[in-house]
């Protein structure tokens, strides 16, 4: 049974696929809650602001294959995406790496408090080390 607030949830998990999909960082931002944080292997932890912003940045032709949505049933302040992320990183060749993006929600479940995105690393590192990479 679908209930309203895991409609909440699916709609707020779909909008942030949309718009990492399209590049738009300000409507991806009006997911996360002020002061959100993101943690990816290779970047770790930081602002929400400053990860998103340097991954629009360095990422061209992104697709978000969504394979499922999880919504918390042992922690329902907590959703999770599995999902195919396609995606070029500078001038290289898209990559496809297979991520789950976990979700802290808000207590009102209306956005994200925080995102854990787990990948392997292995396939993608190099493109990292490229010039146009650069976090500067």
């Amino acid at each position: 049974m679908i209930t309203e607030q895991t409609a909440k949830v699916e709609k707020l998990c779909r909008s942030y696929l949309t718009a990492m999909e399209s590049g738009d960082l300000e409507a991806l931002l009006a997911n996360f809650a002020d002061g959100a944080t993101a943690t990816s292997p290779i970047s770790g932890r930081q602002p929400a602001r400053d990860f998103y912003s340097y991954v629009m940045r360095i990422t061209s032709a992104r697709s978000m294959a969504l394979r499922t949505i999880f919504i918390g049933a042992s922690d329902p302040s907590r959703a999770a995406i599995h999902v195919a992320y396609t995606r070029t990183v500078g001038s290289g060749k898209p990559a496809t790496i297979e991520a789950v993006d976990v979700f802290d929600l808000t207590e009102d479940h209306s956005k994200f408090a925080a995102v854990t995105i787990i990948y392997d690393t292995a396939p993608v590192r190099s493109d990292f080390d490229r010039p146009e990479a650069n976090r500067s």
